[in-house]
């Protein structure tokens, strides 16, 4: 890990869009996933803008626009639109297992397309935390019943999966010398202009405030606020590093789930959760010398 902050910012992430399965699908069960996708992006972009704004930077958007729509597309409108479809079949417990196939996606990419070699510790850590996702999903009593609408939904995730996958590689690749605040908002703004359409399609009535808080929670925190430290990370750290904060997500959610919602923390849980967290290490290629000395200065 390049600077030792980044991987406070990478369990910052992992907290945040730990909530981002159940306000999807608060916000899907009424309404169209496209006008999820968009409402979630827009007010993602209007915080982004702001930012954007009061900083003072310019986005040369008509620079920029293939490299803005490309990772708009792929990180944010075509994944985001995916979720929120298969949420409307499948409960949020399910979403966290197949969201923790981002890592091993973006190694299969690398090795099988990109054709570039995966360290054993990589290897080790991606197999373990995968294994520790799906540990401690059963440990919230899933099932998996098979329906074909179901099969479809779980198709749908695993393609939003290698979506993220391939724009993190993409970006790493093509966006360094792009100032990741304004990538972020570039990205994301060119996201919600591709969805616009979607108002068209939407019953604005079926919008009360338990929808309307969980849309604004989705663009605002999970999508505003934490892109800004997305596209941090993403400039700085390797595509494997930016997508492993999913691991994260099952653990933070098992957290969660005991303190607010008075959920059991089972066996299966805490071991799952101690896999997660031991497979960080290898991915992350984490030590007591590296974690406690930064290099660099943070500069956010």
């Amino acid at each position: 890990m390049n600077k030792n902050s980044n991987l406070f910012i990478l369990i910052f992430l992992g907290l945040i869009w730990s909530t981002f399965a159940i306000f999807t699908k608060i916000s899907a069960a009424v309404l169209p996933a496209f006008f999820v996708a968009f409402s979630r992006l827009a007010i993602g972009s209007a915080l982004l803008c702001a930012v954007i704004f009061f900083q003072r930077k310019k986005l040369f958007f008509a620079k920029n626009f293939k490299f803005y729509f490309t990772v708009g597309f792929f990180n944010s409108a075509l994944p985001f639109t995916l979720f929120a479809l298969a949420a409307k079949s499948l409960d949020s417990g399910i979403i966290a297992i197949l969201d923790g196939t981002i890592p091993m996606f973006e190694v299969l990419i690398s090795v099988l397309i990109l054709r570039r070699k995966a360290d054993f510790n990589a290897l080790v850590g991606v197999m373990l935390g995968m294994g520790g996702v799906i540990i401690t999903s059963y440990g919230n009593g899933l099932n998996f019943d098979f329906t074909p609408i179901r099969l479809i939904s779980i198709l749908g995730i695993m393609g939003a999966c290698i979506s993220y996958a391939g724009a993190s590689l993409y970006i790493n690749s093509h966006c360094k010398n792009i100032e990741s605040i304004t990538l972020a908002c570039g990205s994301v703004t060119s996201a919600a202009i591709l969805l616009l359409p979607s108002i068209f399609f939407v019953d604005f009535s079926v919008i009360d405030v338990r929808v309307g808080m969980s849309l604004f929670a989705l663009g605002f925190l999970c999508t505003g606020i934490a892109y800004i430290f997305y596209f941090k990370l993403a400039a700085e750290e390797s595509p494997r590093t930016v997508v492993s904060v999913v691991l994260l997500i099952p653990v933070f959610g098992t957290i969660i789930g005991a303190v607010f919602a008075g959920e059991q923390i089972t066996n299966s849980k805490a071991i799952g959760c101690l896999m997660i967290l031991a497979s960080m290490k290898f991915i992350l290629n984490l030590s007591r010398k590296n974690f406690f000395k930064s290099k660099e200065p943070h500069a956010l």
